[in-house]
């Protein structure tokens, strides 16, 4: 019995040790943070590469473009990349050089910003100036900046229906809401409504389009993936005329199209083999060519001189050289 429990006390330290020395070699899994647009796509990124490296698989964090910046560019020891549905501003920019950040910019794809409805709702076609009209907290009237007047959809045009306005839309910490902002600035300043007519919601598009089919009336804005995904059950709202579709998208003609944008951290990559392999496999054309399998979750592909502008790139950081 002595010697039994001398064994047991003996294995049990071995297991011990053995434990210390797996934890401390364990390699941690790298970490991505930002933009709801791109978490779907930097998602099944990870997973098919877990799958060709056996690598842990990397963590994705949709935070909202603004906070996951933040968090990118807070210092080199942060998370390996952000996505975002913006491109960074000299800011942002500024503040990772200041706190030692080096990075790189790419392009992985186009996506656009889509009005929603219950395809039960009555579909109306917009234009900008109307999302001016019903999103902005003053509008220009008669040469003048004044408070917005509009209530129901009828007061801006006679033709609208003549329900309440009332749109459910991103948060300013996400980069689909500056986005939204640049697209329809109206003449008196960017701000977006307050009394209710404009609702903010958190980073998850899902809550959007739930609301959007459950509570009568409600407009949400989604990303052109999550409507594609839900097209069964959703209206989309033509804007200026132009309906937002893949190709639409792509070729720039749908107003509110926008780029997708990953940045990596750049300090040391080329001694990171899993930071450049996670890069190398979002940046391919299997996952974001023409027939990538990033198509099927909503990804508008780059146009094929991007696409092959961004593969030379990619074979210039396999070599090991700057770009």
């Amino acid at each position: 019995m002595v010697k039994n429990r001398k064994r047991y006390r003996n294995l049990a330290f071995l297991l011990f040790i053995y434990s210390i020395i797996h934890s401390a070699c364990a390699v941690s899994p790298l970490r991505f943070v930002g933009s709801s647009a791109v978490f779907p796509f930097a998602a099944t990124v990870a997973e098919h590469f877990h799958y060709k490296t056996h690598e842990p698989t990397p963590l994705i964090e949709a935070t909202g473009t603004g906070a996951g910046i933040k968090l990118f560019c807070k210092d080199p020891g942060g998370p390996d990349g952000v996505m975002t549905s913006r491109p960074l501003t000299e800011s942002e920019q500024k503040k990772c050089q200041e706190n030692g950040v080096v990075f790189k910019e790419f392009k992985l794809g186009q996506d656009g910003l889509v009005f929603i409805q219950n395809n039960q709702e009555e579909l109306f076609s917009l234009s900008l100036k109307n999302l001016d009209h019903a999103l902005h907290e003053k509008i220009l009237y008669q040469e003048k900046c004044i408070e917005n007047p509009y209530k129901n959809w009828r007061d801006i045009q006679d033709d609208f229906p003549p329900y309440p306005i009332q749109i459910l839309g991103p948060a300013p910490t996400s980069g689909t809401y500056d986005v939204l902002i640049e697209k329809i600035m109206g003449s008196c300043g960017p701000s977006l409504r307050r009394d209710g007519a404009y609702i903010e919601a958190p980073a998850n598009e899902n809550l959007i389009v739930q609301k959007a089919l459950l509570a009568p009336h409600i407009i949400g804005v989604v990303t052109f993936s999550f409507y594609d995904q839900n097209r069964n059950r959703l209206h989309a709202f033509s804007v200026g005329d132009v309906f937002p579709s893949f190709e639409s998208i792509q070729d720039g003609t749908y107003p509110l199209s926008r780029p997708l944008y990953l940045y990596i951290k750049a300090n040391n990559l080329k001694n990171d083999s899993t930071r450049l392999a996670y890069l190398i496999e979002f940046t391919s054309p299997a996952a974001i060519g023409e027939k990538g399998y990033l198509n099927e979750k909503g990804l508008i592909p780059l146009t094929q001189q991007e696409q092959k502008e961004l593969n030379n790139r990619i074979q210039v950081l396999k070599k090991g050289e700057e770009l």
